[in-house]
């Protein structure tokens, strides 16, 4: 991705923890079929692995919702984090994510036309 999209994130229900069952906006750095990189303002004081975290966004026409396991993080700027993300992908999920991905990514080529 070399232009970031707007997304949301949310702790699962049930979490302990800051932002449980609540939507933060965040923004997308970088998207493939095996994770992705936000920025938020969202302190989620993880533990690498156990912090789960709901990622809500929209590339093409369809809303998309993937789960997943914040692998790292740091704190990027005055109440700003960045983390990493691994997406616990079902095979169903996965083959939904590329095929966003292609047509993302062909619009975006089609655009700079």
């Amino acid at each position: 991705m070399n232009q970031p999209i707007e997304c949301w994130l949310e702790v699962p229900a049930g979490t302990t923890g800051p932002g449980a069952g609540k939507l933060t906006e965040g923004v997308m750095l970088d998207l493939s079929r095996s994770g992705c990189k936000v920025r938020t303002s969202l302190n989620l004081r993880f533990t690498a692995g156990d912090t789960k975290l709901i990622i809500h966004f929209q590339l093409n026409e369809n809303k998309l919702r993937f789960e997943g396991s914040v692998r790292w993080g740091w704190m990027f700027g005055l109440g700003q984090y960045k983390y990493g993300v691994r997406l616990d992908l079902s095979k169903a999920e996965e083959e939904m994510l590329i095929r966003e991905l292609e047509s993302w990514t062909y619009g975006r080529s089609a655009e700079g036309m």
